[in-house]
């Protein structure tokens, strides 16, 4: 069992089931719209979305603005990336693509302090306590690979960690499925199956989803926290909804 008991990892673990949503967009004005929305958590996106490296730290200081806790998605097990995220100030760490249990003590290892891990001592916003746990940043491991899948037990076994992340699509490629929005069964009873292990561990069992109906699915199965669209895709979605509207109005 992972002994932390910070609350934003408590409430990212519910009851009720938490919602998040992605910052794809490289701009600090996004990141505080986004977060005085009231989501319970936002992630900042290096792996897929526009963030620079230049560009966090005026991000995650504009979501500290703003009252959000923020995490952040590195783009790969890199433990000097990990190491220099919580640096920044970042609430947590959500690592990408990790297939076994030894690469899930490698991203625990990377943000605690010895003798839980080897971060290096060098906070630029988020300060060393004595017993560490009041000053830890979450660390969230993503399954999103057949392999990640057939070792879901083990890696949820990994002390220290707060967290799995199931990413639906890779998912359901590594599986053999084509690309697709649309969640197939077998990919909801993975889901259900990694939130069971979570329950067993004591982790936040999180996922993304795609609409209210898919999200009540998840949350019916057992996902404590749910990330749900990013600023770019709301923005898009507002702007094609106004613009059909206008259309209309034109006759068109």
């Amino acid at each position: 069992m992972n002994a932390s008991t910070s609350p934003l990892r408590q409430r990212l673990m519910g009851p009720p089931a938490a919602f998040g949503t992605w910052l794809a967009l490289d701009n600090t004005v996004s990141a505080e719209t986004m977060g005085r929305v009231g989501f319970d958590a936002v992630v900042i996106d290096t792996q897929h979305g526009a963030a620079s490296e230049a560009a966090l730290l005026p991000m995650l200081q504009a979501l500290d603005a703003a009252g959000a806790p923020a995490l952040v998605r590195v783009p790969w097990l890199d433990p000097a990336r990990i190491m220099r995220v919580v640096d920044l100030g970042a609430a947590g760490v959500v690592v990408p693509m990790v297939n076994t249990a030894e690469e899930a003590e490698l991203a625990v290892a990377a943000s605690r302090y010895p003798p839980r891990g080897f971060r290096s001592f060098g906070p630029v916003r988020r300060w060393y306590s004595p017993d560490g746990a009041a000053h830890d940043a979450l660390c969230v491991v993503m399954i999103e690979t057949r392999e990640a899948l057939a070792n879901v037990e083990a890696i949820a076994a990994t002390p220290g960690l707060d967290g799995l992340l199931v990413g639906p699509v890779d998912l359901a490629l590594s599986l053999g499925y084509e690309f697709s929005f649309e969640m197939r069964a077998e990919v909801i009873d993975a889901i259900a199956a990694v939130a069971r292990v979570c329950k067993q561990h004591g982790l936040i069992c999180a996922s993304v989803s795609f609409g209210s109906d898919n999200a009540a699915l998840q949350i019916e199965r057992g996902v404590t926290f749910l990330a749900t669209g990013s600023d770019s895709l709301f923005m898009r979605r507002a702007a094609e909804a106004e613009l059909a509207q206008l259309r209309k109005l034109a006759g068109e």
